[in-house]
């Protein structure tokens, strides 16, 4: 199964905050993660904001693919509603509701 952390970033362009680069570091999660969760991701908008997560419906839907997105599934990235920055990034433990 091919992975999807070894696509080109440049499919989804993106500008990280200050906030966003130093909670990735904390979180261990990488730049490669986050372009893939804003590819192969959900997005939803709520609060003024923009949403993108890898849930169960999107590792089973690119598992048929070939594309293994397991190790991104519950990674949400929030972004900023008008632009490309990402404000923050982290793993949610809690279930989606759809």
């Amino acid at each position: 199964m091919r992975n999807p952390a070894q696509n080109d970033e440049s499919s989804a362009p993106f500008v990280l905050t200050d906030h966003a680069s130093l909670r990735m570091s904390q979180r261990g999660i990488r730049r490669d993660q986050l372009a893939a969760v804003l590819r192969f991701g959900r997005c939803r908008h709520t609060r003024g904001a923009r949403y993108f997560f890898v849930g169960r419906k999107e590792v089973r839907r690119y598992a048929g693919q070939g594309l293994n997105l397991r190790p991104l599934e519950n990674l949400q990235v929030l972004m900023a509603p008008c632009s490309n920055a990402v404000i923050t990034v982290y793993r949610n433990t809690r279930p989606l509701r759809n």
